[in-house]
């Protein structure tokens, strides 16, 4: 897969996460500047953030705010551990969490990011390299 192509698939999963999110989804992130990359992608509505209650009270607390509830923490380690514990919290609570966005981001990421935070500056690098290739007619 080229640049161009992961730029195109990566864009899919960005407006995925844009369209449920206007239509209600709740969107957990572990912190501000999670938040801050989402919106420059243009997704807007309730980004929560993991980092300022525990995850079990944060748990609690929204599983009933809506039936659509996306993770998307990092895919580092501490990421990884925060998605499983939030999966397994919502869960417990009757809540089915979406874990697949943020599996498909990691997957395109290729292991060049490990955040959400660096989202936006990876997407406007791809960006920029598919806008200075030649194009192949």
């Amino acid at each position: 897969m080229d640049e161009c192509e992961r730029l195109e698939e990566i864009q899919a999963v960005i407006d995925e996460i844009a369209s449920r999110a206007e239509q209600g989804a709740l969107i957990l992130v572990e912190g501000r500047r999670d938040r801050i990359s989402l919106e420059a992608l243009g997704v807007r509505g309730n980004i929560i953030l993991t980092s300022h209650k525990q995850l079990f009270n944060l748990a609690e607390n929204i599983y009933d705010q809506s039936d659509d509830i996306i993770i998307l923490t990092d895919w580092d380690e501490r990421g990884e551990e925060v998605a499983r514990n939030a999966s397994l919290y919502l869960m417990s609570n009757g809540a089915r969490p979406d874990n697949e966005l943020r599996k498909k981001l990691r997957s395109l990421s290729r292991k060049e990011i490990k955040d959400v935070e660096s989202l936006y500056g990876y997407i406007e690098r791809l960006r920029q390299a598919c806008q200075d290739k030649p194009q192949h007619y």
